[in-house]
């Protein structure tokens, strides 16, 4: 059965701990993409209002803080989309369903008409850090949009930074300048491609619109465009860290998951249910179980800032960390774990093979999960930095079902294997 979660909802964590994980997770994740956080972003205090709302909840199940506060303040760049208005031949189109903005598009108003095609110069011409490719080809165009019609990208490629750059290193044509002048120049393609919105540290030189083919299936007369954005060198984020007590200090493990996610444009949420409430879902379950169980070792909880735009919280606290890394026994970090009908997925399993046969072997025997799947290094998520630094660690997520990603559709999640895994990580650590 998938949980649906509605616009509007009014959250109350009545009877805290007579909760099954479960229940309480499908609590947690329709409060945080819920209106009242704003996608967990950039906008209206999205972010700060989620990671007050986990202090909450980490003082309400009783962790201790590591300073004087539950807060660890840290600033990263970030481009923010605000607002966009778009109408394409005349039709006015919505953001997230029929187009999606380029996430280091500069500000830009007005109305464009396409160039022509020049398919006789090729994209050698540009290097991929080269960033100057239209002072070179584009310098002298004005009030007119370069088209791409329907190419088929992989579905990982849309919006990314550099885009533009990442369009001519891949398609082998490039457009003519048409003899005018402008500063921002509008790049537009028509795709039929899945919409994967993400964001960048940097403002690009161009505005690039991804429409859909399905929107919009004829060729493209004009594009009247709105766009307000804004470049903030220095954004201000928390991570949200406390802890519990365990029998031995002398060692500590790791629970970790972010929090943030992609905020919203115009009144467009991007909700991320399965990415990442899902997961802060799961480490405030943790720390509920162990606030009433105590655990071998201290357990430091964290809830981390930033990941969506390159794993800022994460890296911040490994640069400033707040407890000692080399008393680390171990991390897990949790991302993306809403579904699991086809089991989990463990990010560095085979790097720390004793630990990983532990948790399949539990999970085998108490039949928890359809498979516990094995994975080596890699750099995906807020894990990254500890084991970059010697931390041994595991990033979970969840395999199978069905959710969205880094579009407007992730708004449920089945939920299918949550107290499974619960259980599976609970016994896992409890035998470190």
């Amino acid at each position: 059965m998938k949980i649906r979660f509605l616009p509007l909802f009014i959250f109350c964590f009545g009877s805290y701990f007579a909760q099954s994980p479960k229940t309480y997770a499908e609590q947690v994740i329709k409060k945080l993409t819920s209106p009242e956080f704003s996608g967990r972003g950039y906008v209206d205090n999205g972010m700060k209002r989620a990671s007050e709302e986990i202090a909450q909840q980490f003082e309400k199940t009783g962790l201790l803080k590591l300073t004087d506060s539950y807060f660890q303040p840290f600033t990263y760049p970030v481009h923010v989309i605000k607002n966009c208005e778009l109408k394409v031949n005349g039709k006015e189109l919505k953001i997230g369903s029929d187009y999606l903005v380029g996430a280091g598009s500069p500000s830009l108003q007005g109305t464009f008409q396409p160039l022509i095609f020049n398919p006789s110069v090729i994209d050698s011409l540009f290097e991929w850090d080269d960033r100057s490719y239209f002072d070179k080809e584009l310098e002298r165009i004005n009030n007119n949009a370069v088209v791409f019609p329907d190419v088929q990208f992989p579905e990982n490629m849309i919006i990314r930074e550099s885009t533009a750059n990442q369009f001519y290193r891949d398609i082998p044509q490039i457009i003519s300048s048409g003899g005018l002048d402008v500063s921002i120049p509008l790049v537009v393609e028509q795709t039929s491609s899945k919409f994967i919105h993400t964001l960048s540290s940097r403002q690009t030189q161009t505005v690039d619109i991804f429409i859909s083919s399905r929107s919009v299936p004829e060729a493209i007369k004009s594009v009247t465009i709105d766009l307000q954005s804004d470049f903030e060198a220095d954004f201000e984020a928390q991570n949200v860290v406390g802890y519990l007590k365990g029998k031995r200090s002398d060692s500590i493990i790791v629970l970790t998951a972010h929090y943030d996610h992609l905020g919203k444009i115009n009144d467009v949420i991007f909700p991320g249910a399965n990415d990442n409430a899902s997961g802060i879902a799961f480490l405030l379950s943790m720390s509920r179980i162990y606030a009433k169980s105590k655990p071998n070792f201290d357990i430091v909880f964290i809830a981390f800032a930033g990941e969506e735009a390159g794993l800022k919280g994460s890296q911040y606290f490994v640069d400033h960390p707040l407890i000692d890394l080399k008393k680390i026994k171990f991390l897990v970090n949790f991302d993306m774990v809403g579904t699991g009908e086809d089991g989990i997925q463990v990010v560095n399993g085979r790097e720390f093979p004793k630990q990983f046969n532990k948790l399949e072997n539990i999970s085998h025997m108490y039949n928890y999960l359809k498979q516990v799947k094995v994975r080596g290094a890699a750099c995906n998520s807020d894990h990254c930095p500890f084991y970059q630094k010697g931390v041994p660690s595991f990033y979970i997520y969840t395999l199978g079902g069905e959710s969205g990603y880094h579009d407007i559709y992730d708004t449920e999640v089945s939920l299918y294997a949550f107290d499974k895994l619960v259980a599976l990580l609970t016994k896992f650590i409890n035998e470190l």
